[in-house]
């Protein structure tokens, strides 16, 4: 099954792709010029994965039982489109 959204990030965390059964692949690309960061539930943009529009589309393999979160540094948003492919 495939699956789509469009999240608005902050400087709070995200919760992009919930935990499942089996493997996902999520196919992430932000909209804007804002980074944003990927990473677990307490992800910040030190720790985070960093993902900037100029790097390209991301396609993420999820684990299962895994979740992905995202956040932007403090003060700042970003819209970030995400494709989801389950199986």
């Amino acid at each position: 099954m495939i699956s789509s959204a469009q999240y608005a990030i902050t400087d709070t965390p995200t919760k992009i792709v919930s935990s499942a059964v089996g493997h996902r692949t999520a196919h992430v690309a932000p909209v804007g010029n804002t980074s944003v960061y990927l990473g677990n539930a307490t992800v910040t943009a030190t720790t985070g994965y960093v993902l900037t529009k100029s790097a390209g589309e991301h396609d993420i393999l999820i684990g299962p039982n895994d979740e992905l979160w995202v956040v932007c540094a403090t003060g700042q948003t970003e819209t970030l489109t995400v494709l989801i492919s389950e199986g």
